[in-house]
């Protein structure tokens, strides 16, 4: 059974204000990957290899409700993980030895215990020198237009 397009919206609504998961009191973080991964939703945060260079501490989002809308070009939800003040942006300011190449990001709880959603990068970031950076610009989270049958 196909669920109704109000049902559908729902979905994102409910997840975006969840305070168990996306908008808890205490927010979550986003953190860089450094080891190459499968992306699949049976992963958890053990699995993963966090970047360690100077400079790619996790990052606390904005906590509480997290913005939703849908985008006009494919009719699909899109949750917006709000940012800190100054972005999701790490520059490396000494340089790592070995050099770490960032494959993705995580969206974790704010202990780093649960993984919420994950993300591999187009391309991914090589990272060898002081002022080396990666920006990853707006997080977003798609819920698409069929997510249940």
């Amino acid at each position: 059974m196909l669920p109704m397009r109000a049902l559908r919206l729902s979905i994102g609504e409910a997840f975006a204000g969840d305070t168990a998961f996306l908008a808890p009191a205490t927010a979550n973080k986003i953190a860089l990957v450094v080891a190459n991964f499968a992306l699949t939703e049976d992963l958890v945060a053990g699995d993963l290899t966090l970047a360690s260079f100077t400079g790619s501490t996790p990052k606390s989002g904005a906590s509480g409700a997290q913005e939703v809308g849908i985008n006009p070009l494919t009719g699909e939800q899109v949750l917006t993980i709000l940012a800190p003040a100054g972005g999701y942006r790490w520059e490396c300011t000494a340089a790592p030895t070995p050099s770490q190449t960032v494959y993705g990001f995580a969206l974790l709880d704010s202990t780093l215990a649960d993984l919420l959603g994950l993300a591999l990068l187009d391309t991914p970031v090589n990272i060898a020198n002081v002022g080396d950076f990666v920006d990853l610009g707006k997080v977003e989270m798609t819920i698409v237009m069929q997510p249940v049958s």
